[in-house]
């Protein structure tokens, strides 16, 4: 089999949702859908024909075995998770709200098996082979063990020249800004892509400019070649090759967990084409697509993107 082009390490969980906006406790049925953000990337990209490798540490359970069939039912690789005859699948339950009654997300995740996961466990030869690994600022944020797990991967793919993709995804439920910000501050020197809010660079960073500005600043300030700045349905990334900036599209939400990951996946491809405005151009449109999916996942092909993208260009999407 070809090698992979792309790596992504991280947690992924067992999401349930309460049916027809019911409330938690009174819900009779729970959907159950596979979330994690370095997992959702991962699906994505499958499915514009990236070949791609999650990596990851789950215990030897049902509910493991689910998480990693899922994936692969999409193109994903999982030769290379760890398994475990130790430790849990996270949870979380998904309360989708309507205005003004906001959405609640209930985590039960403590002593997932990703917790133990060493970064001596990891196959480096194989994920030494891809071009780019993508990590996320959900997984330093899950514990001390876990830092020193992202801070070793980020090592060890410079080590192998690998570009490192990396999406802040600051969750205020794991950790509070000071330990966010002390963290990523070390943890970043390593990285070449930067994925991050306007809202998360407020929050951590304290810049509350314009997203052009505030991925300049991040950009001089991290010293990291290529920042890309969302907020709401626009995005701006700032390269050595340019600055590239889009608007984004009106859309019926469904669903926005897991859009701003279809959005990283975008990127990284554009990077995969040595193109970071097509890259943008198509996180914006993935990340509209999965406005309208239930559930965590990017579902849809190139060919929908890419009408998408060129109905935006006719002024047609409304």
């Amino acid at each position: 089999m070809a090698s992979v082009q792309v790596v992504t390490i991280g947690e992924a969980m067992i999401r349930l949702t309460p049916i027809d906006y019911q409330r938690l406790e009174t819900t009779p049925l729970l959907e159950v859908h596979i979330g994690g953000a370095e997992l959702n990337v991962a699906v994505a990209l499958a499915q514009l024909g990236v070949p791609v490798a999650w990596v990851s540490k789950l215990p030897d359970n049902p509910l493991g075995r689910r998480i990693v069939q899922e994936a692969q039912r999409f193109g994903v690789d999982t030769s290379r998770v760890v398994w475990t005859q130790e430790g849990r699948v996270g949870l979380y339950f998904y309360e989708k709200g309507a205005s003004p009654r906001p959405s609640v997300v209930v985590y039960d995740r403590r002593h997932s098996a990703v917790n133990t996961l060493k970064v001596d466990e990891l196959d480096w030869d194989f994920i030494g082979q891809a071009k780019v690994l993508h990590l996320t600022g959900i997984t330093p944020a899950l514990s001390d063990f876990c830092r020193h797990l992202v801070a070793g991967c980020i090592f060890r793919a410079k080590e192998r020249r690998m570009f490192v993709s990396f999406d802040v995804n600051y969750r205020s439920r794991l950790w509070t800004p000071e330990q966010a910000r002390t963290t990523l501050l070390t943890l970043l020197k390593g990285v070449d892509l930067l994925i991050c809010t306007k809202d998360d660079a407020a929050t951590l960073f304290n810049l509350t400019a314009d997203i052009e500005t505030i991925a300049r600043q991040l950009q001089t300030s991290l010293r990291i070649p290529n920042v890309a700045v969302t907020h709401g349905d626009k995005a701006v990334i700032v390269t050595p090759q340019g600055t590239f900036s889009q608007a984004g599209y009106q859309i019926e939400e469904v669903d926005r967990l897991g859009a701003g990951d279809a959005f990283a996946a975008g990127l990284i491809y554009g990077f995969l084409q040595g193109d970071w405005e097509l890259g943008l151009r198509y996180g914006l449109a993935m990340a509209a697509i999965k406005h309208t999916i239930p559930g965590d996942w990017f579902i849809g092909t190139k060919a929908e993107v890419e009408g998408i993208m060129q109905a935006q260009q006719r002024g047609v999407v409304r």
